[in-house]
């Protein structure tokens, strides 16, 4: 059970690693691209572009590549043309998008959080379907021999009881027919008979 949890969530983190190399190669390929059409740069056109959240173009190393890349733009054709300017409107949106990104790592991360207190549960106490259902066959079995077993009891009770029954019966005409000897036994005349003088 716990190599199974263990084998689901390294293939978790593995997929998690995976998907992280290629948004990060993506964030750089639309670098690349940006550059060679001239195109100004900005961290939220970056991540746009890539698919990704602009958090992501923000860590580094890929915000160096961002400055970089906008100081390079800087130094190519005029200023006035070329110099990424970013204005109130793109902050806002910037600002907007991060917002938005921030809410969506808030749930992703509740839901990890949850996945992962599940696994651990089910690593702790085997509550998951499997070990339950093995439990419940289990308490199945266990019920099925204890009422067989009653079951047994009960009629071996009962041929006791008629057993006893019957001894007693046996027991009180023994106890009639001594009483009657005894009575027989007793009688005068028939001790005078028995012994004349």
């Amino acid at each position: 059970m716990n190599a199974r949890a263990g084998s689901k969530t390294s293939a978790m983190v593995q997929q998690r690693k995976k998907d992280s190399k290629a948004k990060r190669q993506a964030v750089l390929a639309t670098i690349d691209a940006m550059q060679r059409t001239n195109t100004p740069i900005t961290v939220a056109d970056v991540a746009r572009r890539a698919g990704v959240s602009p958090w992501l173009v923000r860590q580094p190393p890929l915000l160096e590549h961002v400055r970089k890349a906008q100081s390079g733009h800087a130094l190519c054709g005029s200023t006035a043309e070329r110099t990424p300017n970013p204005t109130t409107g793109s902050l806002l949106v910037e600002r907007d998008l991060l917002r938005k990104e921030n809410q969506r790592l808030r749930h992703e991360l509740q839901r990890h959080q949850r996945r992962v207190s599940e696994l651990l549960g089910d690593q702790i106490e085997g509550t998951d379907a499997l070990s339950q259902s093995i439990r419940v066959q289990e308490l199945i079995d266990q019920n099925t021999v204890l009422s067989r077993q009653a079951s047994d009891a009960s009629q071996e009770l009962r041929q006791l009881k008629q057993k006893v029954e019957g001894l007693s019966a046996d027991l009180e005409a023994a106890h009639k027919v001594n009483r009657s000897l005894m009575t027989e036994l007793n009688r005068p005349e028939r001790a005078t008979l028995a012994f004349p003088r």
